[in-house]
């Protein structure tokens, strides 16, 4: 691990614009790319992050790239989304429900000595308890980071995976424009995600659509592939007992 409090970060959009800036160190790169790169980049187009050949994870710690990398210079390709898409889409449920808590480690605990959950990641960016088929992310509280709620969670985010992310994105945008009017579409090694921003009475919170990657399709642990005989089936019948 460095021990340098902050680096210099380069995004060299499509082989053209840079955009350049001092980070801190133990920031991931998603933080360095909602703080340098401007709306018309990120908006409305899907973002892969790259050094050389090698895509880099939104969620990795800048410190540990430099360490392997010996610099954070990025190649970033924004591909602009369809945004006329009118073909059908499917949502599959839960992927994932995101958490921001005062006291992360107190919620670990619970999560996975409690409650049995496998700890998938934990860190000083993230904690990811997950039974195989399904996973909860827990955050430190943080109200200036980006994308972060504005109080501890009643909720950080939802996030769904569906099987034609652009045309959901086309679909709210024609249905629900304000979904889509600050968001961002990350590439990862497992699939694609987009984020925005939902906002219902009073509440706000943040709703991420994932659409996975052929190759990491399908549930291959013993406990997610035990989930299909173990769990019920809510869409199967209208729910609760209806008399007369």
């Amino acid at each position: 691990m460095s021990d340098a409090q902050s680096v210099m970060v380069r995004f060299t959009v499509n082989g053209g614009e840079c955009y350049r800036g001092e980070m801190p160190a133990h920031d991931v790169v998603h933080l360095a790319l909602d703080r340098l790169l401007p709306p018309h980049v990120l908006a409305n187009h899907r973002i892969s992050v790259y050094k050389g050949d090698d895509l880099i994870y939104p969620d990795m710690f800048l410190h540990e790239i430099v360490a392997h990398y010996g610099d954070a210079d990025f190649a970033v390709r924004a591909a602009a989304l369809d945004m006329t898409s009118e073909a059908p889409f499917t949502n599959f449920g839960f992927d994932h429900l995101a958490l921001a808590f005062e006291d992360r480690q107190a919620a670990k605990r619970f999560f996975a000595d409690g409650l049995g959950l496998h700890v998938a990641r934990d860190d000083e960016h993230l904690t990811v308890v997950t039974s195989g088929n399904t996973a909860i992310f827990l955050f430190d509280f943080n109200p200036d980071a980006p994308l972060a709620p504005p109080a501890p969670s009643r909720i950080h985010h939802l996030g769904f995976v569906v099987d034609n992310l652009e045309a959901v994105a086309a679909h709210l945008r024609r249905h629900f424009p304000q979904f889509l009017g600050d968001f961002t579409l990350l590439e990862r090694v497992e699939r694609w995600s987009l984020y925005g921003h939902v906002q219902i009475g009073s509440i706000r919170f943040m709703i991420q659509l994932s659409q996975i990657k052929p190759q990491f399709r399908g549930l291959t642990t013993p406990t997610a592939m035990g989930a299909a005989r173990e769990f019920y089936d809510y869409a199967s019948r209208d729910y609760g007992v209806r008399l007369g």
